[in-house]
């Protein structure tokens, strides 16, 4: 009757043996950004390259490959089609986008940087749920 019951028991304390022990909480620390995140040097930088970029792809002629697409002849109007005088936007309009694109990109950068942290925290108590959750589900190898 001993036997039975300390069969028992051990066959019930299985489970509370096979769980995953609970680590300690790692201590916060700051997040490990590059400082061209924070930093708005970079952005200005980028805003910069992004608007020489849009002004060159402004000046694109577009009216020879129109002709060549039509399969017709390239007249003098042709020429003189770009990019810039068929969208209507000028450089000044791209200069005026890029100043307030600046503005957003680096309050959103310095978002993230403030929430890294939080969502750091948030995705290791889910991986330390999950790992709770899947302690005790059988193991399709282990003997029956």
């Amino acid at each position: 009757m001993r036997k039975l019951l300390f069969v028992a028991l051990l066959a019930s304390a299985a489970p509370v043996a096979a769980q995953v022990p609970s680590r300690p909480p790692e201590p916060q620390r700051p997040a490990d950004l590059p400082p061209e995140i924070t930093d708005g040097r970079m952005i200005d930088q980028l805003g910069s390259m992004v608007g020489a970029v849009t002004k060159a792809f402004l000046n694109l002629p577009i009216g020879e490959v129109e002709a060549a697409v039509e399969n017709r002849p390239v007249t003098r109007e042709d020429r003189r089609r770009t990019v810039g005088t068929e969208s209507g936007m000028s450089e000044r309009d791209i200069t005026a986008g890029v100043e307030e694109s600046k503005v957003a990109v680096k309050s959103g950068g310095q978002a993230i940087a403030r929430s890294l942290p939080v969502i750091r925290d948030a995705l290791n108590r889910a991986g330390d749920e999950i790992a709770r959750a899947t302690a005790n589900i059988p193991q399709p190898g282990y003997p029956r």
